[in-house]
């Protein structure tokens, strides 16, 4: 049984400090023999205090762009006073989708489980106490967005951990979904995943929002388009809505308590940029 909110403690081999303004410090996320750096692109708002401010993880997309990301966080991060944090999980080292946006929970090619603290959605627990470390930072919990390949690593993040530092999370714009249907093989659905009922029972009652562009309806080249994705609708739009209708009535079905919602952004379509406004309305509310 998948222990849901296990986060086991990280090392790091920088002592970099966040100083207020814009910078990027490396952090080293050592388990076992292996050692995996990552890059973390921030924005520390001079008003930003580390006695209770928020802090605010934003995960990219596809393109494993944390910079850009960040750059575009810039001015939501100085109007709600957050200090941003955007790491980023380069190709050489989170090759695969299933490395990154799936939360690489999974051996290749044998396909057997990884403990969760191998995960790489266990990363996102050890990174965050490590930059709460080198700040100072007293608030326990964070914020957390993603766009595109950094919405699917959301969603399932929240669905695969049960996102219990999470104080709100928002999902923007996946290309894709794991499914809440055990009779759907994974990346899909849950059947042969790491997760039981009781899991997802949790992972419903948190704090999650489904944000889509409504103009965000075109079949882009990198939009995986399988038997399988398909079904879940021919756009990202569409696919999100198949993904919370389908998420509601299974918690119905359960009798679970559910606390996720999906909203839409007029005129905005597959732009991480042209998502933020409404994603900071939505996360700061």
């Amino acid at each position: 049984m998948l222990a849901i909110g296990l986060v086991l403690p990280g090392t790091s081999t920088a002592d970099e400090g966040i100083e207020p303004g814009t910078g990027r410090f490396v952090y080293a996320d050592i388990l076992g023999k292996e050692a995996r750096q990552i890059g973390v692109y921030y924005h520390r708002p001079a008003r930003w205090k580390p006695d209770g401010d928020r802090i605010l993880v934003v995960m990219h997309g596809a393109g494993r762009n944390g910079e850009t990301y960040r750059d575009a966080w810039i001015a939501a991060a100085e109007e709600h006073r957050t200090l941003l944090l955007v790491p980023e999980f380069d190709k050489k080292q989170f090759r695969r989708s299933a490395d990154y946006q799936q939360g690489g929970m999974f051996n290749a090619p044998s396909g057997e489980t990884k403990a969760q603290s191998a995960w790489t959605f266990s990363i996102l627990g050890r990174l965050f106490e490590d930059a709460r470390r080198r700040i100072g930072a007293s608030r326990k919990t964070f914020l957390l967005y993603g766009h595109s390949g950094g919405g699917q690593f959301v969603h399932r993040y929240m669905m695969f951990t049960g996102g219990d530092r999470v104080g709100r999370a928002v999902a923007a714009n996946a290309g894709w979904y794991t499914m809440p249907d055990f009779t759907v093989d994974f990346p899909y659905g849950l059947r042969a995943s790491p997760t039981t009922k009781e899991n997802l029972r949790t992972a419903f009652a948190e704090d999650l929002i489904i944000l889509l562009g409504e103009d965000d309806v075109k079949s882009t080249g990198n939009l995986r388009r399988t038997t399988e994705a398909d079904r879940q609708g021919l756009h990202r739009f569409a696919r999100g809505r198949k993904f919370y209708a389908d998420s509601y009535s299974m918690a119905a079905k359960m009798s679970a308590p559910f606390a996720w919602r999906v909203e839409s952004v007029p005129g905005v379509g597959h732009s991480n940029a042209g998502m933020a406004p409404a994603a900071a309305r939505v996360l700061f509310e």
